[in-house]
């Protein structure tokens, strides 16, 4: 039920992304002009054209401003004062992501032991949190986590894996009833005990492993890089083409 974090906006692969659409580029160039028919002048022609001209496929500038850009959204840094105000910077957390904003809930603030029914007090915390979701967001997912022991026998979940995914069930069905955005746009899954983010050997490690991560994604902007021509070592490819077709 699970699913694999995406991680995007490092912006890194745009430059080997780059480099491939050049040398793409350059076959191609070099397919066209080593047609039969095709003497140095024309050559000379082709190359002038691309040499004037810019490819685009992607801007790095603009990825590379948007990767810099460390500041958490308005609304979302007024969420955090909210907390800090009411006491629970202790039991939720929010922190900036490439895509948008992570918040992090524990079990003490919104759920009681082996219970996927949304205390009282969470439900501040969440309506607070649906108020800030707005129509520009692209999506929602909130995963389950548990701690490692086992499940009673008495309960109604089977697994951790199944104690997780009604918490999360719980926080999706609250924030869709809260929020103004499209329920298509809301995911529920569960990790269960199996993504802790300490040891399971003591009650604090428990403690923290026992939450809710809620991921807020925007849409991204297009990223574009543009791939200068005029950097081309044309007299080089001049010599191996003319080569070739001599």
């Amino acid at each position: 039920m699970g699913e694999i974090e995406r991680e995007s906006g490092s912006g890194n692969w745009l430059t080997t992304y780059s480099d491939m659409v050049t040398l793409l580029l350059v076959f191609f160039v070099l397919l066209y002009v080593m047609t039969p028919g095709i003497d140095e002048s024309t050559f000379n022609d082709i190359m002038s054209y691309f040499q004037s001209s810019t490819s685009v496929v992607f801007d790095k500038e603009a990825a590379s401003k948007k990767q810099d850009d460390g500041q958490m959204r308005e609304e979302w840094q007024d969420v955090k004062k909210f907390l800090e105000k009411q006491g629970y910077s202790e039991e939720a957390n929010i922190e900036k992501t490439d895509e948008g904003v992570k918040i992090t809930l524990n079990d003490s603030l919104t759920f009681n032991s082996g219970s996927a029914q949304l205390l009282a007090r969470s439900e501040t915390v969440l309506g607070r949190i649906a108020e800030a979701i707005g129509s520009d967001v692209k999506e929602v997912k909130t995963h389950g986590h548990t701690d490692n022991m086992p499940i009673s026998k008495s309960s109604i979940y089977r697994t951790n894996w199944h104690l997780g995914a009604a918490r999360a069930v719980s926080v999706v069905l609250f924030l869709n009833d809260s929020a103004d955005l499209s329920a298509s746009k809301f995911e529920a899954s569960s990790y269960g005990e199996f993504r802790p983010v300490d040891t399971n050997e003591t009650p604090e490690g428990r403690r923290r492993n026992r939450r809710v991560e809620i991921y807020i994604n925007y849409e991204q902007e297009q990223q574009n890089i543009k791939v200068d021509m005029s950097k081309l070592d044309v007299d080089s490819l001049r010599k191996v083409v003319m080569k070739k077709k001599n």
